[in-house]
């Protein structure tokens, strides 16, 4: 979501296309969301291991890592739609 908010906020503050401040926000924002991913991912292999034997273990791994990689797909690929689907930005009044 903080990437959508930083689209907005860059759009109504200099009044520039919806895509250069997807872009602009994307690039600031991919590489801690990366980071964090695969940090994730690669921190919980080895619970898959021991495969359905750990129940707990098991399930929980296996539940985290397909959210975050879907989380993921959905940041790169859904989310672009939503930046660009949005036609103009405008900006409160004052009153």
């Amino acid at each position: 979501m903080t990437v959508l908010e930083s689209v907005i906020h860059y759009v109504v503050h200099t009044q520039k296309k919806a895509l250069y401040g997807y872009v602009r926000a994307f690039s600031m924002k991919i590489i801690p969301i990366l980071l964090t991913t695969v940090s994730t991912i690669l921190g919980l292999l080895p619970f898959l291991s021991d495969g359905p034997k750990e129940v707990f273990w098991f399930d929980f791994a296996v539940g985290t890592i397909s959210g975050m990689a879907f989380s993921l797909l959905a940041i790169i690929l859904v989310l672009p739609v939503f930046a660009l689907r949005r036609k103009a930005v405008r900006r409160p009044d004052s009153e």
